[in-house]
Parts: C-alpha cells; structure tokens; sequence
C-alpha cells in the first residue's frame, strides 16, 4: 500500500472501482459516488488547480461547511502537489486574513457566495457551486493531466499535505504542518486496533475542518476502504443512522451528553414500573431481559448495525460512557490533538478502562514531565508551526511534545488527563485548583448543563452555572423563562442543593462559594465556544465580568454567608 494519502486513495479507487465510496443526500434521496469516479473527479479538480496557475506547495484555502466536494476538493489540493488549509465557514475575515498572511494562499475554494466576501482581496476564488463543478464535469487539458500525475509521483511521505489553524480558545490560531506521514500513519497505527474494513459504513457529522473527522473519519475511511455517508446535519443526525444504519461514528462528549439526558428525560415521563424496569435493565439486575428491554432503545441511538462510537475533542464524563456500555454501545474515549494528527491515545475493543482515554496508538510514546504536564512524540507530531519557529521551539523540548495537557498514566499504562496547564487555576491563598474535573462533576448532576469555574487569583471559586432549564421548569413547575428565573429562589435553593452536594466532596479550597445562573449555553455564534466547541474561558469571563464581579463584592460584605444569588 501507498504511504500518502492520494496514493493510497488512487489505489483504493483503482481496486473497489464502482463500489460506493461517498454517499450524500440530495433532493431525491441518497446518492453514492463509487470509488471511481471519486478517483476520477479528483483528478479533474487537481487539474483545474494546475491549470489555474497552481504551484507545487503552495497553500489553498478550503472554505465550505461538510459536503462531498470537500473531501473530493482536498484530495484535488493534494494530487496538484498545493497544501490544504481548511478554515472553518464560521471564521471571521479578520480570522481568514491572518491564516492567509501566514501561509501565503492565493487560490480558495469556496462553499458559498457568503463565505467569499470574507476572503481578503489578492485570493483568487473558486466557487465549490461554479468553477469547481465546471471541472469536475470533463478532464482537464491532457498538459494539465499530466503535470498532476507528475505530481502525484513526486509526492513522498514527507511532503506537506495540509495546515491545520488550531481553533484556540485564547490568541490567534497557529498553523499546524503536518505531512503525509503523519496523516497515513496515524491511520495505520488506528486500524490496528480498530477494525475498520471495507465492509464497514462510517456516518460522518463532525466539521471536515477539524482534524478529528479528517484524519479519524475520512482519511481512517480511504485507508480501511470503508464507504462513508455524509450525515445532512446534527438536526437530522437520528433521521440519517435510522436510514443509513452505520457500523462506526466519530462524536465529540457533547453530542454524547445530549443523547443521554434525552434518553433519560423520555425515561423520567414513563410510569413508574416502566422507569424501574429501565434502571434496573442498564444497571444489569434483568440478565438476558435486560438487553430486550434495552433494544428500542439502542437501535434509536444507533442503529441496526453499529459496531462502536469513538469519543473526542474534550473529556467524556464516566458518567456518560458508562450509560453507552450499559445500553450495550461501546464508545471508546480518546485523547489528541491537532498537533498529534488527531488521537494519540485511545481505549480500545482489547483494552478499555473508563475514566481513562485509553493508552498510547502504535508508535506513540507518553512522559509526564515534573510538573505534572504530558509529553508525547510517535508518528503523527506535526513538524511544528507555519512560519512561526518561536512559537515550534516553546512546544518541541529535547524531541517530545509538550501538550499542555495535565496528565497521570496508571501501571497499566492508561492515560487520565486531569485539565489544561493554562486552565490551572492559583487562588490567592496559593492553592491550585484543577477545574475541568469539578465542573464535569457539576455537569453530571441532575440539572447543570454547563459549568465554568472563576477563581484565579481570587481569595476563592465561584462558577457561573448554565442549569437544564427544560428539566428545571418541568419538575419544578414553572413557566417563567430562563431569563426570568436566574434569581429566583425555587431554582437556586433547586441548584444550591447539587452545588452543596459537590462541595461535600471537595477540599476546601476547591468549593464553590458563590455562583451565578445563566439563562442559555455558551454558543460559538456568540464567540464563547471554538469551532471544536471548547469553551473560551477568557471570552465568557470578559462577557460576564459584571455578574463576577458581583459574587466577590458578596464576599466582601458577607464573609461568612451561604452561597446564594
């Protein structure tokens, strides 16, 4: 097998032929391109790009939300020997700018009209909908055709593929290079543990743009031979697995955390023998009843066939990989980044420990450094920062990763990552707090949705708590909105009793001593949440710095009061 990704997709698409690679939806239904005439689309995009003035190396931007002429576009990036940079449809101009100045972009392919006005002038643009469907109707000029299989010859496992601009919770993004190499390899290294073949269907969801799709799903895809089917959106997530019935799906905790409270909000309206005999059938007292019990169920989740979720992007609660096992869905909880060329870590069908991410992918190698920081080097660490060399040098140290990542490896070689190093939070007592563990432990309660810790710096913590307010209101019996039931007193005394209920388990520096209510979620229209939906702590500081402010003036004059809005 080829060692780079477009050899590899010409040699799975010369071997499967007309066996459907891509399916996507259109008007009518679903539509599958096979394996050929994606090869053949590529091609022709790759030779449009020649043509257009193309150099070997240089960057195009791919702007678009998810569809087929996504995967084919990059692919058609590639086989003209340019570099990939996806950039995600929600970044600003000011965003897109500084990601073409980095890189030095002149050619963009574009999903929309929209999306092209946020293009700095000089960027010559290729409109998915017009020139790009224009070239993937006919072949190219036989000059340009075979100055792409020239290309692709001299692509070599060391060659650049793709920029990646991290989504950054704080800062600019920084352009992650990663090769070939890194891309194919940690494809290899994944499907020795997981087998995907070309039997297999991965139901796609999660933005191309992010590395955990493209190298976990799309390139894990092209290198296994499976076909992929193009979901029409998160709101039609439970239309598209009842239809296509996949045997594998990426998802990130969130997605995850969704489907479990609505699992359990539909059990909590069920009488009460049909909510006993659900609790007792996940908790495994029924044996072989159980799982008839449980079957509706996990076919709604998931579908007559699948085989397994893969969790990642951020942490997955315990809470909530556990009630997938005991729904009788495996879900593999992982742990990587953009400059580790997506998973690095992961548990697996031979070795799965919950709470854990799992344990280093082939090749991969693991350090906790002495404070307490993950270190990691293997096949899939990029070559460093485009164009930024200080900022490569302050990650790279004697050849190993510094991932910022806080982490413990057990004796059995399990990873556990605990928070982010600049999340790491000093009162002004001098305590570190670590608050990612405590606030999925808020998140786990019966009705916190979101939970963000603020205390650095400060005498003590105090959080700012998004409740479920469906959940809420129901059980409470009310019908004010959100926005008018932040202060009231049946809901806080509803949230103080959770909040109480993890303070009991914290050291004392670690509680919670005042917090606020919020009436939404923080959304990434809002500039609160990356593309990846990681919250941006300074973000939602800033934007609530008034009601912060309020809890420690509270401090100030009540010393010794309860937490209370």
């Amino acid at each position: 097998m080829h060692s780079t990704i477009v050899g590899v997709f010409r040699e799975q698409s010369a071997n499967r032929g007309e066996a459907p690679f891509l399916h996507h939806w259109r008007e009518s239904g679903w539509e599958s391109l096979s394996w050929a005439e994606c090869g053949r689309r590529v091609l022709r995009i790759g030779g449009g790009l020649v043509a257009a003035g193309l150099e070997p190396g240089q960057a195009v931007l791919l702007v678009s939300a998810n569809r087929v002429e996504w995967i084919l576009a990059d692919l058609g990036i590639q086989a003209a020997g340019g570099v990939t940079v996806p950039v995600y449809p929600s970044s600003t101009r000011d965003t897109i700018s500084k990601i073409v100045a980095n890189c030095g972009a002149r050619v963009a392919i574009v999903g929309s009209p929209e999306l092209a006005v946020k293009l700095p002038d000089g960027v010559r643009v290729v409109q998915v909908d017009g020139e790009l469907s224009g070239w993937m109707e006919s072949d190219p000029p036989s000059s340009a055709a075979e100055e792409v299989a020239r290309r692709i010859a001299a692509i070599e496992p060391s060659t650049v593929a793709s920029i990646i601009y991290t989504s950054g919770t704080t800062g600019d993004p920084k352009g992650v290079v990663l090769t070939n190499a890194n891309f194919f390899e940690s494809a290899r290294g994944a499907l020795e543990h997981f087998a995907v073949a070309p039997e297999d269907s991965l139901l796609s969801f999660l933005p191309y743009s992010h590395v955990f799709e493209r190298e976990s799903g799309i390139y894990t895809a092209i290198v296994s031979g499976a076909d992929m089917w193009l979901s029409r959106g998160l709101d039609r997530l439970a239309e598209d697995i009842a239809e296509v019935n996949p045997t594998v799906m990426l998802g990130v905790p969130r997605m995850f955390e969704k489907i479990v409270e609505r699992i359990r909000g539909e059990v909590r309206k069920q009488p009460g023998w049909k909510r006993l005999l659900f609790e007792s059938a996940q908790a495994g007292r029924l044996g072989p009843l159980g799982a008839a019990v449980l079957k509706p169920v996990r076919l709604r989740v998931g579908g007559r066939r699948l085989r397994f979720f893969i969790s990642g992007g951020s942490p997955l609660s315990p809470d909530v990989e556990a009630f997938f096992w005991a729904l009788g869905i495996p879900i593999y909880n992982g742990w990587g980044m953009t400059e580790t060329t997506s998973g690095a870590t992961a548990n697996t069908p031979h070795a799965h420990r919950y709470g854990t991410v799992g344990k280093p992918l082939p090749g991969v190698e693991l350090r906790i450094a002495e404070d307490g920081e993950l270190l990691v080097r293997g096949p899939g660490v990029m070559q460093g920062y485009s164009n930024d060399r200080r900022a490569t040098d302050e990650v790279f140290r004697d050849g190993w990763l510094l991932t910022g990542d806080i982490g413990e490896i057990d004796p059995d070689g399990f990873l556990r990552i605990t928070d982010r190093k600049k999340d790491l939070m000093k009162t002004s007592g001098g305590k570190f707090v670590a608050p990612q563990p405590i606030e999925a432990k808020l998140q786990s309660t019966s009705y916190i949705e979101t939970a963000l810790l603020v205390g650095d710096g400060r005498a003590y913590l105090t959080a700012l708590l998004v409740p479920r307010w469906d959940r809420l209101r129901s059980d409470l019996g009310l019908t004010e909105t959100p926005e008018r039931l932040t202060t009231d007193r049946r809901v806080v005394g509803a949230i103080q009793k959770l909040v109480d209920q993890i303070n009991s388990g914290l050291g004392h520096w670690e509680t919670i001593k005042y917090f606020r209510l919020l009436p939404r979620d923080f959304e990434e229209s809002e500039e609160e949440r990356t593309p990846s939906l990681k919250i941006k702590r300074s973000a939602v500081t800033r934007k609530h710095a008034e009601l912060i402010d309020q809890m420690y003036e509270e401090g100030q004059k009540n010393r010794t009061g309860q937490n209370m809005v």
